[in-house]
């Protein structure tokens, strides 16, 4: 049983990330140190012969090693077969051409010893005296026998990676903490929200991913946003799917819109507006609500049938027209009956459109452009019979009455005989074209509506005609046209007749 768990420990040991704490959290971590090959780019040799009595070859001026990748030195040996190496100076640099920086200085050894000789420079401790390089140059201050040169150093992984291709060209680190590049030098497109740093004993910098939603997979850092953000966020998502949008892909685009039954990370997060393309006024719709804009009488959430009022055509620009007509009579009247027989030839003849020339407008008591703003019922207290009262706003008057009709609120009564045959239908908040005559019998101080007046609908351009016959009117016309009392004789002339 120890041996088991002995096993399983070595196990547990062998397969654990060196960059990552039991935990799991991530920390600073390094490759190991490998032997680092490297070839002579100078033209020294790097063979003589070992007895004494050869003189064996001999290295004048420098050489050169190429590294094949940048590298942190650990040591670099050079072994000599001379009596006793010249004078040398070591260097390094990131490329071929420089520039060079001196990392050791050493004097010629006094005297000849004989035999071979091993120098080795090895790199200061600390994180500060670290030496990052990728050619080597060594000087020698005379004539030297070189037997054979070792370096030895790990992988430049800036403390992200516990594994490296050494020998790969370039070298390529095995990164972790969601970093990516030969050397861990940069983060995962999918994780820039914090700035890139090389890891630390002390904080081990790992990259953090950017908040898209799911919706992207890879996103920018920006140091505006992570300054105003106050060191917290400075991902911006790039390439949003799923039709969203944002700096986050946290909203839809436009002609989508949010469909609340669904999370913010859902594919179907968004959903079409699939507004009509003729009730519509465009494809855009409400990001929120998903309601589109609909044109002029069109209702509906996509604007894809005619609201209260309006009644279909056949226009592309006006799918929905108004209903010019009332087809109801008020909210509180019955329900007109036309096929009563008591109604039949009770009304006037024409409820929908009237000829008006000045012999109609004279025989008229009044004629009134007034507002219907509502109505309840009342009993008379003489013997006139049920009625209905009516609270109306005259706008205009343009015939008055033998008792003069003032302009604003006041009260308009109707037989409700005529509202049950159908002879009158009003309706609150609707402006009407108010033609009629005195009343028979009853109170004459009543501005009274049945059968015998009309309740036209109100159109704007008849203003001006009916301007124009009051002028008229006021000019004597009527006086002219109807006589107080019949004679023979020619009757009066007409104008001619002009449809209001």
């Amino acid at each position: 049983m120890a041996m088991v768990f002995v096993l399983l420990l070595l196990l547990t040991q062998a397969t654990a990330d060196p960059c990552y704490d039991p935990g799991g959290r991530p920390r600073f971590c390094l490759p190991p140190v490998t032997q680092l090959v490297g070839r002579v780019t100078g033209p020294c040799p790097q063979t003589c012969a070992l007895p004494a009595a050869s003189a064996g070859p001999t290295c004048n001026g420098s050489l050169t090693l190429d590294l094949d990748g940048p590298f942190l030195l650990t040591s670099v040996t050079l072994r000599f077969c001379t009596p006793g190496p010249p004078a040398l100076v070591l260097s390094a640099a990131w490329a071929i051409g420089g520039p060079w920086k001196p990392l050791w200085r050493r004097p010629a050894w006094p005297g000849a010893l004989g035999g071979p000789e091993r120098v080795t420079f090895r790199s200061p401790p600390g994180p500060k005296a670290k030496i990052v390089a990728s050619h080597l140059r060594v000087e020698f201050g005379g004539q030297a026998g070189l037997v054979t040169t070792g370096v030895r150093g790990r992988c430049q992984c800036h403390g992200h990676a516990a594994r490296c291709a050494a020998q790969a060209q370039p070298p390529r680190c095995r990164c972790r903490h969601h970093t990516t590049g030969p050397g861990c030098e940069s983060c995962r497109p999918s994780h820039r929200d914090w700035p890139w740093r090389p890891a630390t004993p002390q904080h081990p910098h790992a990259c953090l991913p950017c908040s898209c939603n799911q919706h992207a997979r890879r996103c920018r850092f920006n140091s505006e946003l992570f300054r105003l953000s106050g060191g917290r966020s400075g991902g911006v998502c790039e390439r949003c799917r799923h039709h969203t949008a944002g700096r986050h892909c946290h909203y839809c685009q436009p002609g989508f819109w949010r469909d609340p039954s669904q999370p913010i990370t859902s594919p179907k997060a968004c959903r079409a507006c699939q507004c009509h393309p003729i009730g519509a006024t465009g494809g855009m719709c409400n990001q929120t609500s998903g309601q589109c804009s609909c044109k002029l009488g069109v209702t509906g959430l996509t604007c894809s049938h005619c609201g209260p009022g309006y009644q279909q055509s056949r226009s592309p620009r006006m799918p929905c027209q108004r209903i010019q007509e009332a087809t109801t009579a008020l909210a509180t009247t019955p329900i007109s009956s036309r096929s009563d027989p008591q109604c039949q030839n009770y009304c006037n003849v024409s409820d929908t459109s009237v000829h008006m020339n000045l012999q109609r407008y004279c025989q008229q008591d009044y004629v009134l452009h007034a507002q219907v703003t509502e109505s309840s019922q009342a009993a008379a207290s003489e013997a006139v019979g049920e009625w209905w009262r009516l609270t109306v706003s005259v706008l205009a008057v343009y015939k008055q009455r033998a008792r003069p009709v003032r302009r604003g609120g006041q009260e308009a009564w109707v037989p409700r005989a005529d509202l049950s045959c159908g002879c009158l239908r009003l309706r609150p908040g609707a402006d009407y074209l108010l033609l009629g005559g005195a009343a028979d019998g009853g109170d004459p101080a009543r501005l009274v509506l049945d059968r015998r007046g009309l309740a036209l609908p109100w159109r704007p351009h008849w203003a001006r005609p009916l301007r124009r016959l009051q002028q008229k009117e006021r000019g004597g016309a009527c006086r002219r046209l109807l006589p107080p009392a019949p004679s023979p004789g020619p009757s009066g002339q007409t104008e001619p007749g002009r449809e209001v």
